[in-house]
């Protein structure tokens, strides 16, 4: 039987295989370009991406999926249906496969019934929908008990969730519209004030990955380029790790606050147990040099961030899926 852990992001859509040894099999931007009124489609996932702000004015990149909703059906089925086709997946196939999709913490009924609609587009039939902060603390290397809660912060790039969560289930939890795409955003207007050169999203999100730091005294070089503000020409200009550090630490901030009211939340007992285990951190942030140590140090609390954090979500898919038991605990829903 095929078993599929989906992270269908904002940004990104992760594919996890369990029932081989294949394990992630598929990481690709969750965007599609579309040409004319019409909205047909050009192109999907990476060849997509690679066409933001290169395209004629006829031609749009769309993300059917944003900050966790579902807002554009017909894109998001096709975006789904093509990446399964991508990893060897036919029509046959889906129909009898087991299928984990990762929701947002706290998704609502109305929300949730996108995401089953889409899969029923996509021809899955057996599915199951599993908050993400239950998958994130299990892909993060956290043992779920019932007498243990886990405290788990993922930071992704168009939502990020905070959450207390065991093996009884959801005990505190929030998910916010905050992320790695603000970050993007913010460097961007930084670096055309400061120094008067517009960027475009891809270069802003590479300069991020590669000199942003949440270091004090951030060192760090890169050569952006673009078109002037005040000539509108061609240009370039050399960017500092250390100007970028507040356009990201203004949105690590926001999280952090939200994470510590969930904190301050929790009965006496559970309080406890978080603040002697700490934090588990995750999502495509925590790669950004002494974001965790960061975050630590504000929360005050120990933390713990997996080898590929970006993963951790799907991963926690795929462990979930091999023990039917804790899968059906979590389950919001479930199709035979």
């Amino acid at each position: 039987m095929i078993k599929l852990a989906i992270d269908l992001g904002s940004s990104m859509t992760k594919i996890y295989r369990a029932d081989t040894n294949s394990g992630i099999v598929l990481a690709e931007p969750s965007c599609v370009a579309v040409v004319g009124e019409d909205a047909t489609i050009k192109a999907i996932g990476k060849e997509a991406k690679n066409l933001i702000g290169k395209t004629a004015e006829y031609t749009s990149i769309v993300y059917p999926v944003y900050e966790g909703e579902i807002v554009d059906m017909r894109l998001a089925a096709a975006m789904l249906t093509e990446f399964l086709s991508r990893i060897g997946m036919k029509p046959s196939t889906l129909r009898r496969a087991q299928v984990l999709f990762s929701v947002p913490c706290g998704i609502s009924e109305r929300s949730l019934s996108a995401y089953a609609n889409l899969t029923e587009e996509c021809g899955l039939k057996k599915v199951w929908f599993v908050e993400q902060p239950y998958l994130a603390a299990l892909g993060a290397g956290a043992i779920l008990t019932d007498s243990d809660p886990v405290f788990c912060l993922d930071v992704g790039g168009g939502v990020s969730n905070a959450a207390v969560v065991s093996a009884d289930g959801l005990i505190a939890g929030i998910s916010m519209n905050v992320g790695g795409n603000n970050m993007d955003a913010n460097v961007i207007s930084k670096i055309a004030n400061n120094n008067r050169l517009l960027i475009g999203a891809l270069t802003a999100e590479r300069i991020k990955n590669e000199i942003g730091s949440l270091a004090q005294g951030a060192l760090g070089t890169m050569v952006a380029e673009g078109s002037s503000t005040e000539t509108c020409q061609p240009s370039s200009t050399s960017v500092q790790a250390a100007d970028l550090t507040d356009c990201i630490r203004v949105y690590i901030n926001k999280v952090i606050e939200y994470a510590q009211a969930v904190v301050r939340n929790l009965p006496a007992e559970v309080a406890a147990i978080v603040n002697r285990n700490g934090v588990y951190l995750s999502g495509g942030v925590m790669k950004i040099p002494y974001a965790p140590q960061y975050i630590g140090s504000k929360l005050n609390m120990r933390f713990r961030v997996c080898e590929e954090p970006q993963f951790a979500t799907v991963l926690g898919g795929g462990v979930l899926l091999r023990d039917k038991e804790l899968l059906l605990r979590f389950a919001k829903n479930f199709s035979d």
